[in-house]
């Protein structure tokens, strides 16, 4: 049921029944989504599931995509120990870590392509892969890992080795698959041309219903397969803002702004939600100080993936990849940013964002892993600029936020404390229509845009609701 459809009485009479507590929601009519269609063959993507398992690619062997991407957690690190301990992933080479927590490859595919770029609308730069943007597209993405040298490590003196690789596919077992894919001559080609089939094969099979088949109970409410239960319907109006949880409905009282960065699609005839706008913020996500890469300092082991800065290394996000792409001066940080990108990081898909193989798992969040709970995420968002004195706000853009404050910060300050970059670094609540640079008395709690990150004015039930939706992005309630 589309509400800004209906008659102003009606809409009224629908909006009182969405809100009272203990009435039945509505379901929405089951709308047209327009899913996406296979990207190849049969045979591309057959060998693309084997190349993303095929454990034989590394140097040395023993690790493949799915050992850093798998299905039991949407297709990001599986192991629940090293997500509590450490947060980041280990590599082929023992005792190497990525300095980031590994994204989800579902869903990959669809998202927008491109190295980032400013967009007006969105305010903010959008697009590329990875945590930092500095794959174009999936397919380039399928590249950086196989060579990264605290990853797959296929490369020699700091250069990657196509050579290496193509030497792997065309003598192993998967030489069969890759002649019934792209024909017998498939080995002829150019390492590097070689490598382009393999990301090619690896990305249709990450575009195939198998990885990124829209089969939540989200997925199934719009369908009209599902319906949400009171809890999850209250998490998906403060998650969307809105009262059908559809983009341009009438609004909910309150929202949490997840679909900022989280969006939705505008028109699911046009294709379904992705749960991205694939944009870049600086959230103000704490260091993770037992990341094994801080103490990676040790440069005759591995001359080319330590950490030259130590326990000082600071990940300088998007700002690592746009200022070397456009030639300009490399930044370092708190240095001079005019772009304002240092410390900011991509939006990753909401979808699976707590697909689990069992209720202990313990899965990772944030660019460096830093939470490792998804409620632990909403209640940073909520509160990231509270103390545990009722009404005392962390204002980060004083020379010492620390300084005078009564009570103890709920979280650690941020890891790169920018108030430049930094979303609301006041903590204070902005409106529609407040006088700019206002008193904040000026502001109308009532207003769902009142809130912002930080200071989200959320109470612990609505904290549990955003949750308890968050739960229904998660692959595999339904078949289709």
């Amino acid at each position: 049921m589309d509400l800004a459809q209906l008659s102003p009485a009606a809409r009224w009479a629908s909006v009182a029944l969405c809100v009272l507590p203990g009435v039945a929601a509505f379901k929405l009519d089951k709308p047209a989504v327009n899913l996406p269609k296979p990207i190849a063959s049969a045979e591309v993507i057959a060998l693309g599931k084997a190349l993303f398992h095929e454990k034989g690619l590394s140097n040395p062997a023993g690790q493949a995509c799915v050992s850093c991407h798998d299905q039991s957690t949407g297709y990001t690190f599986p192991d629940s120990k090293i997500n509590e301990q450490h947060g980041v992933a280990p590599g082929a080479t023992a005792g190497r870590f990525g300095s980031r927590k590994p994204p989800s490859v579902a869903y990959a595919p669809f998202m927008r392509s491109g190295i980032p770029v400013y967009d007006k609308t969105a305010i903010a730069w959008v697009g590329g892969m990875f945590w930092d943007g500095r794959a174009k597209d999936a397919r380039d993405q399928v590249h950086f890992p196989l060579f990264d040298p605290n990853e797959m490590n296929n490369q020699l003196h700091n250069v990657g080795q196509p050579q290496m690789l193509a030497k792997k596919l065309k003598s192993g077992p998967l030489a069969p698959l890759f002649i019934r894919a792209y024909g017998a001559n498939v080995f002829s080609l150019k390492p590097e041309q070689l490598m382009d089939k393999l990301a090619e094969a690896i990305v249709a099979y990450e575009a195939s219903p198998e990885v990124s088949p829209f089969t939540s109970k989200y997925d199934a409410y719009l369908e009209g397969k599902a319906t949400l239960t009171p809890e999850e319907l209250l998490g998906m109006r403060l998650t969307t803002g809105s009262l059908s949880g559809r983009p341009g409905a009438l609004p909910f009282r309150k929202s949490a702004h997840c679909t900022d960065c989280h969006g939705l699609s505008n028109d699911l005839k046009n294709g379904p939600d992705l749960w991205t706008n694939s944009c870049y913020a600086n959230l103000g996500v704490p260091r993770n100080n037992a990341s094994p890469y801080f103490g990676m300092t040790d440069s005759k082991s591995n001359p080319h993936g330590y950490n030259p800065k130590g326990k000082d290394y600071i990940d300088m996000g998007l700002a690592a990849t746009i200022y070397p792409y456009y030639g300009w001066t490399p930044r370092t940080p708190h240095g001079p940013d005019p772009l304002q990108l240092i410390g900011t990081f991509k939006a990753p898909t909401l979808r699976n964002v707590d697909k689990r193989p069992n209720d202990k798992f313990v899965k990772s969040y944030m660019h460096n892993g830093y939470f490792k709970s998804l409620y632990d995420v909403v209640h940073f968002y909520n509160a990231r600029n509270l103390t545990d004195v009722p009404g005392e706000l962390i204002d980060y853009t004083k020379p010492n936020p620390y300084g005078s404050l009564k009570g103890k910060p709920l979280f650690p300050p941020p890891e790169y404390l920018e108030p430049n970059t930094l979303i609301n670094p006041t903590g204070l609540s902005l409106m529609r229509g407040a006088p700019k640079g206002g008193p904040s008395g000026a502001i109308n709690m009532s207003d769902p845009d009142a809130m912002q990150i930080g200071n989200l004015r959320l109470s612990k039930r609505e904290e549990d609701a955003i949750v308890a939706f968050l739960k229904c992005l998660s692959d595999g309630y339904f078949k289709r």
